[in-house]
Formats: C-alpha cells, sequence, structure tokens
C-alpha cells in the first residue's frame, strides 16, 4: 500500500486537504502544496487552503478536486471546484456523439424513395 502525505487547512471546520504524491516527504509536499495555492507559513505550522487564505468559506463539502478536496460542477472546460475555482480539464472526445457511425449511415440516401 502506498503511502501518501497529506496538508490539511487549519481553519476551523475547513475539510480541506492537499494529497501530495507518493514518496514525497514532509518538505516536498509543503512545497507541493504552495505550488497548488496553499497558504504556508512558520515552516508548514500553519498552513490554510487556497479558498481560506483568500478570505472565502472553507470548504464544508468533499470531492474530486485535487488541489483542495472540495467538491465539484461540469461546466463546458471540465469539472469546476465549488471552492478554490480549480478545472479539471474534460477528457478529449468528451461529449461527443459516441453513435458517430450510426448517424452517419443513416445519413446516406439509398436511393429507394
Amino acid at each position: 500500500m502506498t503511502l501518501h502525505r497529506a496538508v490539511c487547512c487549519d481553519v476551523d471546520a475547513c475539510l480541506a486537504l492537499y494529497v501530495a504524491a507518493p514518496r514525497l516527504g514532509p518538505d516536498a509536499a509543503l512545497y507541493a502544496a504552495q505550488r497548488a495555492g496553499w497558504e504556508v507559513r512558520a515552516g508548514g505550522l500553519s498552513t490554510r487552503c487556497p479558498c481560506c487564505a483568500r478570505g472565502g468559506l472553507p470548504v464544508l463539502e468533499r470531492g474530486d478536486c485535487p488541489v483542495c478536496g472540495g467538491s465539484t460542477f461540469t461546466t463546458a472546460d471540465g469539472d469546476r471546484c465549488h471552492h478554490c475555482g480549480h478545472v479539471l480539464p474534460a477528457p478529449p472526445n468528451w461529449g461527443e456523439d459516441t453513435n458517430q457511425d450510426q448517424d452517419d449511415e443513416a445519413a446516406v440516401p439509398t436511393g429507394t424513395d
């Protein structure tokens, strides 16, 4: 089982959690969180998620956001976090019609009208 280091927000009632890549040490996990927008003070003794750092509401609902662990909603660009605003890009060919071949066959005139 692979262990991951995590950074949590120090604001009361905030459920934000940054899960670092496997095999990162404590300093590297804090640095990765900073690069993702977290505020790290006093050598890691105080950490705040991007939302709390800018004075927003704390993360109250967990989800799939890789930056703060908050919940996301679907947009045309991909999934956007309710809390920090991070966008997870939509996968390639997302939203395209999977029955393209059937639609093309139905559009070809057969000449038997």
